[in-house]
């Protein structure tokens, strides 16, 4: 059913047209002078805005140009009713000026209902023409984003971030089963060589016959993912026998070991032969992570390496981890800023009043050029240590300030950036400046930027955080606390903190649907917020029964898989647009 906003001053006759056009099966909304009719359209987003020219408050010129303005009902369409006085000069005046600011029609009176009738029924008409237009080539545009998110280019197989994904709900599966689970990470060795001497497009076709026969040697309900240029990642859940893994890594190594025949090279008629190399953990029923399982993985990667090609290792406890030797890793993180090998990846924040990805947080990530990508959990704490957390920092800072004046200027529906501060950036005695010089260098409104710090840097110095929080509440910025419920802090000092959010911790929404206690938590913590006048954000929702629960709790936003993965701001910001034009077109899927 269309939705039809009619702006016009109550009359019979006002109420003659709206039930008419009831009778033809629109949801009438109406709105008696100008100003109301345009706050009506924008709380009811209607299909087609009927207004009348002679209006109080605004004339119908000045509600067209406050509705064009709105980013939301920019494309709907418009149709002006003027009135004829006794010469027509003063009313065709109406129509041009009308149709100059983006009107989509014009009729002057008297008009009849048929008459109405017919333009509304040509304006939806002409806006299901551009969806079948637009619509087709958008959605395939937004499953290219979606799938580029999750799956390699190349071999089309899940990337880093979809495994993660799989592999934490399978840990969690584990767990509850009490079954094994090994992780194996997978190296093939001499891809380097091949596209040094064959070049990179051998070097493809390679990957792609690699790919092919390991996925045959994989047993129902394996998982094989892509995570760098030459490494594999493969999760075998709920083993029923630790000797799989073994018979696995066995089976791989031999598929490699044959011959691969590469089409359309030039290589003197030889065969190309590669190496494979291969760690493999296993979860069995220790307290394990994502993270600790593919560094574990890795290193019995590294012990299997340098014994011979074509091997595979257990990880054992007295394998040194990756990224141990701690002197490596802090000359590889003190090079990292300069060499611009860091990004800033920005996970969507969705209004759950109205469905729509309001906010998103700015988050580092670091994809070192020979070792890959390195967790935050790794190398954040120490750049804390090193003092090297400033100036990441404020480079995060400024690159997600000035990310988000983009946006708003684009008006694709972002209305603030959220960015973590540290504790030692929440100590640093300049820090109030610092977050004023930002703003004034970017030009971003104070009101645009909400910063997160987490309950356990606030509690560190309850009083003195007050003091630092109050200033930063007086530059307009928003503040929210983090990972909320994880902490120690008390009732006394939330209720006496200047903030606006908390970030209720993914400890708690995960599987909540199904754990009474988490529900009480989290339905508490959302009424307790509510009643301190605060906003609520859950974290960590994967789940559409998380999603239904935390809309029954009533929170205000969701930040989780479920509303979208950490992305670059390119992904972020194609996956808006075309969200925007689909919200857009959905109106006008009908035609009367």
């Amino acid at each position: 059913m269309h939705k039809i906003l009619v702006i016009e001053t109550p009359s019979q006759d006002r109420a003659d047209l709206v039930e008419y056009l009831k009778s033809e099966g629109f949801l009438i909304k109406t709105a008696d002078d100008g100003p109301s009719g345009v706050q009506s359209g924008r709380t009811h987003r209607p299909d087609v805005i009927l207004c009348s020219w002679a209006l109080e408050g605004l004339h119908g010129h000045q509600v067209l140009d406050a509705v064009r303005q709105d980013g939301e009902l920019k494309i709907t369409p418009f149709i002006l009713i003027t009135e004829e006085p006794e010469g027509t000069l003063v009313a065709r005046s109406h129509v041009r000026q009308a149709m100059e600011k983006g009107a989509d029609d014009c009729l002057i009176r008297p008009v009849t209902h048929i008459e109405i009738l017919n333009t509304i029924t040509a304006r939806i008409n002409r806006q299901v023409a551009i969806s079948e237009l637009y619509v087709g080539p958008l959605r395939n545009t937004a499953e290219r984003i979606n799938r580029l998110n999750y799956y390699d280019s190349l071999t089309e197989l899940p990337n880093y971030e979809l495994l993660k994904h799989c592999l934490n709900r399978a840990i969690t599966a584990a767990r509850e089963s009490q079954q094994t689970l090994a992780f194996m990470s997978v190296s093939i060795d001499r891809l380097q060589l091949v596209n040094t001497v064959l070049g990179y497009p051998a070097g493809d076709e390679l990957l792609k016959a690699a790919t092919w026969r390991m996925q045959s040697c994989l047993p129902t309900g394996a998982t094989l993912a892509r995570l760098t240029a030459n490494q594999f990642a493969i999760l075998l859940p709920e083993l029923e026998r630790s000797e799989q893994a073994k018979e696995t890594a066995e089976d791989i190594i031999d598929a490699l070991k044959r011959p691969f025949s590469l089409s359309g090279h030039d290589i003197s008629g030889q065969d190309v032969f590669v190496t494979a190399s291969i760690g493999i953990a296993f979860l069995l029923h220790q307290s394990k992570d994502f993270s600790t399982l593919l560094r574990q993985a890795n290193a019995a990667l590294e012990s299997a390496k340098s014994q011979k090609s074509s091997h595979y290792q257990f990880y054992r406890s007295d394998m040194p981890l990756p990224f141990s030797n701690q002197i490596a890793m802090e000359t590889w993180l003190r090079y990292a800023l300069d060499r611009d090998e860091f990004e800033v990846y920005y996970q969507p924040q969705l209004n759950l009043a109205n469905s729509k990805i309001e906010g998103t947080e700015a988050l580092i990530r670091w994809e070192h050029p020979e070792h890959g990508y390195i967790s935050p959990a790794k190398f954040v704490p120490l750049a804390e240590e090193m003092g090297l957390i400033v100036p990441i920092g404020q480079w995060v800072l400024e690159t997600a300030c000035s990310q988000a004046k983009l946006w708003l200027r684009q008006n694709i529906g972002i209305k603030y950036v959220s960015v973590n501060l540290s504790s030692v950036q929440f100590n640093q005695p300049n820090l109030i400046e610092l977050i004023e010089l930002t703003l004034t260098k970017v030009g971003l409104d104070p009101s645009q930027l909400e910063l997160e710090v987490t309950e356990t840097a606030l509690m560190q110095d309850a009083k003195s955080a007050i003091t630092t929080l109050t200033a930063l509440k007086a530059l307009g910025v928003r503040i929210a606390i983090d990972d909320f419920g994880t902490g120690y802090s008390s009732l006394s000092y939330l209720k006496q903190l200047p903030v606006d959010t908390l970030k209720v911790d993914n400890c708690f929404v995960r599987g909540a649907p199904h754990d009474v206690k988490n529900q009480a938590i989290l339905q508490s913590t959302i009424e307790l917020a509510h009643r301190l006048d605060l906003k609520v954000v859950a974290e960590g929702v994967e789940e559409a029964a998380e999603q239904r629960l935390l809309s029954q709790y009533q929170c205000d936003y969701l930040q989780g898989y479920w509303v979208g993965p950490p992305m670059p701001a390119a992904n972020l910001e194609q996956a808006l647009m075309v969200r925007l034009l689909q919200q857009a077109s959905r109106s006008a899927t009908f035609a009367v």
